[in-house]
């Protein structure tokens, strides 16, 4: 309570001030709000002192050598996390949060350039301090954290001496000396054990992955590259052992009862880590749907800061690599006791909601519950009852509750789709790996009533508890969404005219001010054939990128103005972090209450932070080592011919998407002839008797190369089947042609 009244103090003041003029300063505070307020006692000021003291070593207060006190932010000193690239340069990003006077959590975000000789040696990650006015240039003046416990990297030597290179470009300013031998290419885990130089250090191998030629592992290693391993903390193994793998009778104390329920989860077919299971049944006495999510309790398993806690946070997310896990939780958790696995007790967070026939919800509770799931469903097996009426035995006596879902499913779309939101519809490329580990052929999965049922149910629980937080006034972390970039959806009008199929049922500002004309173009691209998937990749690529955050401004693509991620804390660390909220929520001592909601408005923005950051970094592994494994499947397919679409032209040359998804490149070096790219029509035009190349073009092509570690896919053209002729577009093209030539005719006449 008193650190609201030293920040007060020290937030208003100008100049630094001693201990006992922030004292004074506090008990004038307190005597204007309670006028039977006795003084501060020697206990209270003893409070203060701590508050300054604990706050000087975090940095949020500077501390003179007169022994006064300041707000950091009334200097010109900042704290934040130095966010670096490869040139040793880069940005601190400083976030602060406070409440105002209406009680709204306000979260600001300031980024700091940083120049390489004013980096003082940090590396990415860093947390640092530094001084916003040395000489006009930031400068950072102290690391204050350094986190580097492993190190991933490849071996090499110079002369009888071993070292490692880590494999992140961020972190190779610094030197990593090796105590032991080791093979020279080898791909390793190294413990800093000591720091005997700025940024060299002594470190121990932890652990051997392969060699950089060894074809295992490839996948974990890719993600390596990307902040993201499979381990967790010695103190993490050892707070597993103290969990029990079964449900006991204490455990489920105060919980509602649902066992006797009908519930079941719907999955895909190797899916282990299994966060949700659904109930149904039609109200008697309203008619209205009582739709029941129940989600896997994993916050009774993984307290608040504990070392699982902490490995979570780190990871931020589950990670599906190419067909390989890496979970956010180890498997004893995520595979085991929190998984909702059928006919096992299992501890849960249930929603429970009163739906309408329209699809409105009109009532909900939120509870404790212990749950029996009765069977594990796979969306294949569904999909075949729900279309085609295909039961298995094992099924049957859940049919009825299947088809009741699929139908309340259908409306929840349909009033979403009503409300404005955006559907991208593009398939999904799946793997499909033999025996032995190897990618022996390729799948696209969209997604269909079984699908659809299980996303709808998530999406209204969601909804609901992001509404139930907001309604009480207490803290939550968003799922928000923002509008589309205006700029980028200007130059796709563009490109949709270059592929003939421009868009004129509204302008680009009015997709961007309107969900519901957003809505329509992405209707639109629906039905241009061949091309579909490459415009609405393209579309995506316009949108801003969803993320999380406690300010809460709605989440455009799904037309909600509430929305959270609360149904996969198994995955993901946000819908752990909400978990946790809706439990104190259900505080029933106030004053505790209260505290617990200021300690939520003081993490939730770095919560938000770091969780969207590692489930970008997620993305990025995903598509690399999803490259990767096109990339060795099409080794073995040089020399052959394939059918593909032009997906994208630049002046690099052409890129190209096959029929199974797979892209690929073709290189001007492959083209016969000269070629310039024309920006206005988005085409490859030939300066001399070559055929120009245009978006949508159908090609026949030869593979001529393929390389994994590259992640690159070269073809060549052998012919091209069908044209998608940019109608205007040739006077352009002659133009662009015409220029190229003179330009290079002066340029050799000047040479010559």
């Amino acid at each position: 309570m008193l650190k609201k009244y030293v920040d007060l103090v020290l937030g208003k003041i100008k100049k630094p001030i001693g201990f006992d003029k922030i004292v004074e300063k506090i008990n004038n505070l307190l005597l204007k709000e309670d006028e039977l307020f006795n003084g501060l006692t020697v206990e209270d000021k003893k409070d203060i002192e701590n508050i300054l003291n604990e706050g000087v070593l975090k940095y949020n207060y500077i501390k003179t050598q007169n022994d006064n006190y300041i707000s950091i932010f009334k200097t010109s000193f900042r704290k934040g996390r130095f966010h670096g690239n490869r040139n040793g340069d880069g940005n601190v990003l400083v976030v602060t949060s406070y409440t105002n006077g209406r009680g709204t959590n306000i979260v600001n975000k300031n980024n700091y350039s940083i120049s390489r000789e004013n980096s003082n040696g940090a590396i990415d990650g860093d947390i640092v301090l530094i001084d916003t006015k040395l000489g006009g240039d930031n400068k950072i003046v102290e690391i204050l954290e350094r986190h580097l416990e492993t190190i991933m990297g490849e071996v090499y030597k110079i002369g009888n001496s071993y070292f490692v290179k880590p494999v992140d470009k961020k972190k190779q300013a610094i030197t990593i000396a090796l105590e032991e031998e080791a093979i020279e290419g080898s791909r390793v885990a190294v413990t800093l054990k000591e720091q005997t130089g700025d940024n060299f250090y002594i470190g121990n191998i932890e652990r051997i992955f392969n060699h950089k030629d060894d074809p295992d592992e490839d996948i974990l290693w890719e993600a390596f590259k990307y902040g993201i391993d499979d381990q967790f903390s010695k103190e993490s193994r050892e707070q597993i052992e103290m969990i029990p793998q079964v449900v006991r009778d204490m455990d489920t104390v105060g919980r509602c009862d649902f066992r006797n329920w009908e519930i079941f989860t719907i999955d895909g077919e190797d899916t282990k880590d299994i966060d949700d299971a659904i109930s149904c049944k039609i109200a008697s006495t309203t008619n209205n749907y009582i739709l029941g999510v129940h989600i896997a309790d994993v916050s009774y398993y993984v307290p608040k800061n504990s070392p699982l806690d902490l490995d979570a946070f780190r990871k931020g997310t589950s990670n599906y690599l190419a067909g390989k896990v890496i979970p956010m939780l180890p498997h004893e958790l995520s595979n085991g006791i929190c998984s909702l696995n059928p006919d096992v007790d299992r501890l849960a967070l249930s929603c429970i909601m009163e739906i309408t026939p329209a699809g409105e919800i009109v009532n909900h509770s939120i509870v404790q519950s212990i749950i029996h799931s009765n069977i594990k469903m796979t969306y294949d097996k569904v999909n075949d009852i729900l279309k085609n009426n295909n039961i298995p035995p094992e099924y049957e006596k859940h049919a009825n509750t299947l088809n009741l879902l699929n139908k309340l499913a259908l409306t929840l779309r349909k009033k979403r789709i009503q409300d404005g939101a955006v559907e991208f519809g593009r398939g999904e490329l799946k793997l499909v790996y033999d025996e032995d580990g190897k990618v022996v052929d390729f799948s696209i999965r969209n997604q269909d009533f079984a699908e659809n049922l299980i996303e709808e149910c998530m999406l209204a629980a969601n909804e609901t508890v992001d509404k139930h937080l907001s309604s009480f006034g207490f803290p939550c972390l968003h799922r928000v969404h923002d509008k589309p970039n205006p700029d980028k959806l200007t130059d796709y009008f563009r490109l949709l005219e270059a592929v003939n199929y421009p868009f004129y049922k509204y302008s680009p500002e009015e997709c961007v001010a309107n969900s519901k004309a957003l809505q329509k173009l992405a209707e639109h691209i629906k039905h241009t054939g061949r091309i579909s998937n490459m415009l609405t990749i393209g579309l995506v690529q316009c949108m801003s990128r969803a993320k999380y955050s406690p300010n809460n401004i709605g989440h455009r693509g799904l037309a909600k103005d509430n929305y959270c991620h609360f149904t996969s804390p198994i995955r993901r660390y946000p819908d752990l972090t909400i978990h946790r909220l809706l439990k104190d929520l259900s505080c029933s001592n106030n004053n505790k209450k209260e505290n617990l909601k200021k300690q939520w408005n003081l993490e939730l923005p770095e919560i938000g932070e770091h969780s969207s950051l590692m489930e970008k970094q997620a993305d990025k592994a995903e598509e690399i080592t999803l490259l990767m494994k096109c990339s060795e499947y099409m080794q073995n397919h040089i020399g052959e011919e394939f059918e593909g679409t032009i997906v994208g032209l630049s002046q690099n040359g052409i890129k190209i998407q096959l029929d199974n998804l797979i892209e690929g490149k073709v290189r001007l070096r492959n083209l016969d002839g000269e070629y310039v790219f024309n920006p206005d029509t988005f085409s490859l035009v030939a300066l001399d008797k070559g055929e120009n190349y245009y978006l949508g073009d159908r090609l026949l092509l030869k593979l001529v190369n393929a390389d994994k570690d590259s992640k690159l896919i070269d073809f060549k053209v052998i012919k091209k089947r069908e044209e998608n002729y940019m109608k205007d577009s040739s006077d352009s093209n002659q133009y662009i042609k015409s220029f190229t030539k003179n330009e290079r005719a002066m340029r050799n006449f000047k040479n010559s």
